[in-house]
Formats: C-alpha cells, sequence, structure tokens
C-alpha cells in the first residue's frame, strides 16, 4: 500500500514544508496566554519574581527600585505590566489585544458586560463621571478582573489579587 505523505503544489512539488506550518500552527496559537483572576499564562498572582521569571524563562525588567511596590514587564508579554508588592506578583495591567478569561474585549458595551455577566459589580469611576469600574470576583473573592468603562464602552482591563486590585492608581 502507497501512503501520500506530501501536497502537490502548482508546480508539481511536495509542499510538506508549507502544509506542516499550517498544521502547527494552530497549537501554538492556543497557548496563547490569557488574562484570568489567577495570573498571565505561566505568571499566577501571589507568585515571587524570582518564580514566575523562572515560569517564563526569562528576567522581568526593570529590576525593581522600590521593595515596596514596583512594576515589571517581560519581553515575551509586550505591553503587559506586572505590579509587585514586596517581590510578589499582585496585578497585571493589560493593554488591548490581550484575552481575557471572561472574554471582554476593549470596546465592548457595558450592556454586553452585564448581559453576559450578571453578576459584574460596578464602581463608580473616581476619575470620569461617566465611567466605571466593572469587577468579576474570581472564586475565592481574593481575585478579580477589573474593566474599566467609560461612557458605555470598556477601556482598560487588569487583573490581580484584592485589594491591590483595585487600587486606581497602582502603586502611587
Amino acid at each position: 500500500m502507497k501512503i501520500n505523505t506530501g501536497v502537490l503544489n502548482t508546480h508539481g512539488h511536495i509542499a510538506i514544508t508549507a502544509l506542516l506550518g499550517v498544521l502547527l500552527a494552530g497549537p501554538a496559537l492556543a497557548a496563547r496566554p490569557v488574562l484570568s483572576a489567577d495570573g498571565y499564562g505561566p505568571v499566577h498572582f501571589g507568585d515571587r519574581l524570582t518564580t514566575a521569571e523562572k515560569r517564563v524563562g526569562q528576567r522581568a525588567s526593570p529590576r525593581p527600585l522600590k521593595a515596596e511596590c514596583a512594576y515589571v514587564k517581560f519581553k515575551r508579554y509586550p505591553g503587559v505590566n506586572f505590579m509587585l508588592q514586596h517581590g510578589v506578583i499582585v496585578r497585571a495591567d493589560a493593554p488591548q489585544g490581550v484575552a481575557n478569561s471572561a472574554g471582554v474585549k476593549l470596546h465592548d458595551s457595558l450592556a454586553s458586560v452585564q448581559r453576559n455577566w450578571p453578576q459584574v459589580q460596578l464602581q463608580p469611576h473616581k476619575y470620569e463621571p461617566d465611567g466605571h469600574y466593572l469587577l468579576l470576583a474570581g472564586k475565592d473573592d481574593k481575585t478579580a478582573l477589573v474593566f474599566e468603562e467609560v461612557a458605555g464602552k470598556v477601556t482598560r482591563m487588569r487583573a490581580g489579587l484584592q485589594p491591590m486590585v483595585s487600587w486606581v492608581e497602582g502603586c502611587s
């Protein structure tokens, strides 16, 4: 019995490499990190920075200057800022395009978030009179996903341990 192991391209050549590239892209995309109340990808809230660096496979930068509160980034996760408190990762602030466990996207409407997540808690925004903080508590209420909404649209997102995830000014 003869097994066909390739696909002929328009020139009659076997295009195994192209086929493998397409087939292998699926798992790579599926492994994209997701922001949740528990962490972001291999970074878990409550991890020491050194533990997270081992899981990510690279050092974070800049090296924290203030022991009580600082922000670091990993090159592997551009735009995501991780808040540290005394060397422990307590929060992640994420930019547009970062997937989250609630499936909420930046620019989604307040109405759609409330429809999909009826348990979402609305709190008044500190600086935007027509805005809110939308809080989705984690399993044990010690963690949360927080979305900021202004004029009916989601504008920012973060996740982490309580109470740090609710701090409006971050480390300030």
